[in-house]
């Protein structure tokens, strides 16, 4: 009896400390959601407008990208003269394809409707997750590339995943990745952010790395700029009628 309770006494005692070194999804969350700012001033965020440009294939564009409540979103990178634009206004998604001989704007299928929905929602879906309707669970700890994370899985209504790598010790976001199926292909992409800096107590990643999962090289951005709360007038946002 004696040694059975030495042997209790133990393991209460090995919970009690595993429980002050282990955190629930909830807990990672919200230690990312402060990271960044925290509710309350992220959920104050009307409109954000960055500024910078994308490089890749040899090329450097500039870029102009603008999110605005609630859930408008646009996208303008100008090369040659001509503008590549990508917008949504809540409920209609378009662009404007200048180098695919496009110029003419025209709606977007339905799963890049569904990208362009993600990219509309200011402050991330792991802010307020479960009243967006998603669902998360905390894969555990990894290494990546010598620092440890946390592996956050993020489902959301329709079944498509996203993983979330926040870093072990400050909390944010230091690459995503995500399974999509465009026209019948299945994608495997992944985001890595860097260069964070604060912009009015809001913390954003200012270099961003986009490519496809076993591609050695992708496309990569840069953000020289970032203003909050800026006057943008939602027409911009609508889908133009096509040049007569």
């Amino acid at each position: 009896m004696r040694k059975l309770s030495v042997f209790t006494s133990l393991l209460l005692f090995f919970a009690l400390i595993t429980s002050g070194f282990s955190q629930t999804i909830d807990q990672v969350i919200d230690n990312h959601v402060n990271a960044i700012g925290g509710m309350d001033k992220l959920l104050a965020i009307k409109s954000v407008k960055f500024t910078g440009k994308f490089s890749g294939g040899g090329f450097e564009v500039p870029v102009t990208y603008l999110i605005k409540r609630p859930n408008m979103v646009r996208m303008d990178i100008t090369f040659q003269g001509n503008s590549q634009i990508q917008a949504y206004d809540g409920t209609t998604a378009w662009q404007v394809s200048p180098w695919s001989g496009k110029t003419d704007p025209e709606k977007m299928p339905a799963e890049s409707e569904k990208q362009m929905r993600e990219q509309a929602d200011i402050e991330g879906p792991l802010v307020n997750y479960k009243v967006k309707g998603y669902t998360a669970e905390l894969m555990g700890k990894e290494d990546m590339e010598g620092s440890e994370v946390y592996k956050v899985r993020l489902t959301d209504k329709d079944g498509d995943v996203t993983y979330y790598f926040l870093d072990g010790q400050s909390y944010l976001i230091l690459k995503e990745t995500k399974k999509r199926k465009v026209k019948e292909k299945e994608i495997n992409s992944e985001t890595l952010y860097g260069n964070y800096q604060q912009v009015e107590g809001i913390t954003f990643p200012m270099s961003l790395e986009f490519r496809e999962v076993g591609q050695q090289q992708g496309q990569s951005g840069i953000m020289e700029k970032v203003e909050l709360n800026v006057e943008i007038d939602d027409s911009i946002f609508k889908m133009p009628e096509a040049k007569k």
